[in-house]
């Protein structure tokens, strides 16, 4: 349950999408990847714990991690969950296509910030539900070795494709920006630009005019279409970045700030606990391969950092 790296996920060569099936009796320590994860509650309930707080889940509910993202539960009562990898390159290449719509996007990078309204779960209607029910159990493992993983891969793709559409669905109006249309080519180009270079010097001024769009005209865009403004998804691709780095590497602190464009380890260490409210010392101590955070209270509330 607490495979942490890409590598243990996606083998070379293999899908970027990838499926298991859970059944929770009790409660499992909080960790973390560095991959995407879609965890759907198809039987069940328990308590979810993340860096967004504690959110109830019964059948429909659907959590949403990007890489980084910490969580887990806790009072499961006869749990069954079926969890989506997704690779976070494929939404860069094979699944470019499903950034091109607001709505998708909106889900895709929101998912799991601190101060989200937790009391609003994802969650799929009753129709939806049945059809990633189906398709999830009918895919989840791994390919065996006489089946052939086109097909599964393309099922699992419109499986993701009916998740984010069905969750998005479930956002209120008032919080789901701009539903209509496709994503402006200056955000597209934009978040581009800041995910192939997030350790450049980034400003809002160089990255508008070298998308031929002004400033405050490139922060509405896109924060109705993405979700947040251009420098705090840069932030959050940082904080992505460091969060792997931590737990993959025995790199020190400072040097991996470095790495991800956080030169001062002071404002390191404070951006990155915004997003994971964790400081990086912390974060690599509990969630590294074969760490785990240790009682109940820390796994529901966090500890503070040594």
């Amino acid at each position: 349950m607490h495979r942490v790296r890409l590598a243990e996920i996606f083998p070379p060569g293999g899908p970027p999408i990838a499926a298991e099936r859970f059944e929770l009796r009790s409660g499992t320590p909080a960790h973390s990847h560095d991959f995407i994860e879609l965890a759907v509650v198809t039987g069940g309930t328990a308590t979810h714990v993340s860096a967004a707080g504690e959110q109830h889940l019964d059948r429909g509910s659907v959590t949403l991690l990007r890489p980084g993202d910490w969580h887990g539960y806790h009072d499961c009562r006869r749990l069954i969950v079926y969890n989506l990898y997704v690779s976070p390159e494929a939404f860069r290449r094979e699944l470019a296509w499903m950034r091109a719509a607001p709505h998708l996007g909106r889900v895709l990078h929101t998912a799991g910030r601190p101060g989200r309204d937790t009391g609003r779960p994802l969650r799929l209607d009753p129709a939806a539900l049945r059809i990633v029910e189906t398709g999830l159990a009918e895919t989840a493992g791994r390919p065996g070795p006489g089946l052939d993983p086109g097909p599964v891969y393309a099922v699992r793709a419109g499986i993701l494709l009916c998740l984010l559409g069905g969750t998005a669905a479930s956002v209120p109006a008032d919080a789901a920006g701009d539903r209509t249309g496709h994503v402006h080519p200056s955000v597209l180009a934009a978040a581009q630009l800041l995910e192939d270079d997030i350790q450049r010097a980034w400003s809002l001024d160089e990255l508008a005019s070298t998308v031929s769009v002004s400033p405050p005209y490139l922060t509405r865009l896109f924060t109705a279409q993405l979700g947040v403004p251009p420098m705090t998804y840069l932030g959050r691709l940082r904080a992505e970045r460091a969060a792997a780095l931590l737990i993959e590497t025995d790199l020190p602190v400072a040097v991996i700030g470095r790495l991800v464009g956080w030169d001062d380890p002071n404002y390191a260490g404070r951006r990155f606990r915004h997003f994971f409210t964790l400081g990086p010392a912390a974060y690599r101590t509990r969630f590294r391969a074969g760490g785990r955070m240790e009682g109940q209270e820390q796994l529901r509330h966090g500890a503070p950092d040594t």
